[in-house]
């Protein structure tokens, strides 16, 4: 049998192998949580590089897409140029004749109301026009005014941060401008 002496210092053998043990154990648990925190970085890292990835296919799709239209439009130019030197040779009585005719615009009730308004103030802007009609926003009153603008019956003036609207007859001689009665 042995001593209990012997038997102490077992013990103490023991307990110096538990606390190495625990502080290795702790060293262990301290690295995996670094690993699991540095996984979830580049897991997050991944994530975010296959969004940009992903991001950019799309905006490369429509970049060619874009690309595309502008050169079925540029298509479309130089086949009218071809088509209006060909008419030049034609007589130039029947090319005044069709210069000379008006061009037919239908408006709606409200955008021909719209123009008086422009034409009675002589300049407008989307706040006068939303006032006018009681618009909650300024939306309507720009999406208004710039169809009208983009028809040629306004002229569209940037003066600061707002943008006013100008009735210009000289650019509608040749218009003829259609609107239900009132």
């Amino acid at each position: 049998m042995r001593s209990k002496k012997e038997l102490e210092h077992d013990v103490q053998k023991i307990k110096h192998g538990i606390k190495a043990l625990k502080a290795k154990n702790s060293m262990i648990t301290d690295i995996i949580d670094e690993k699991v925190k540095t996984d979830q970085i580049n897991s997050n890292l991944f994530s975010l590089i296959k969004y940009l990835v992903d991001e950019n296919k799309k905006t490369t799709l429509i970049l060619q897409g874009l690309a595309d239209g502008i050169n079925r439009l540029e298509s479309e130019l130089f086949a009218d140029e071809g088509a209006e030197q060909n008419a030049s040779a034609a007589p130039v009585a029947d090319n005044e004749v069709q210069q000379n005719l008006p061009k037919e615009l239908p408006l709606s009730d409200l955008d021909a109301k719209i123009l008086q308004i422009v034409q009675r103030k002589g300049m407008a802007c989307a706040d006068d026009v939303k006032a006018q009609f009681n618009y909650k926003g300024r939306n309507a009153a720009t999406a208004r005014l710039t169809k009208l603008y983009k028809q040629g019956l306004l002229a569209r003036y940037q003066l600061g941060h707002k943008v006013f609207y100008k009735y210009d007859a000289g650019k509608t001689t040749n218009t003829l401008i259609i609107s239900p009665p009132q």
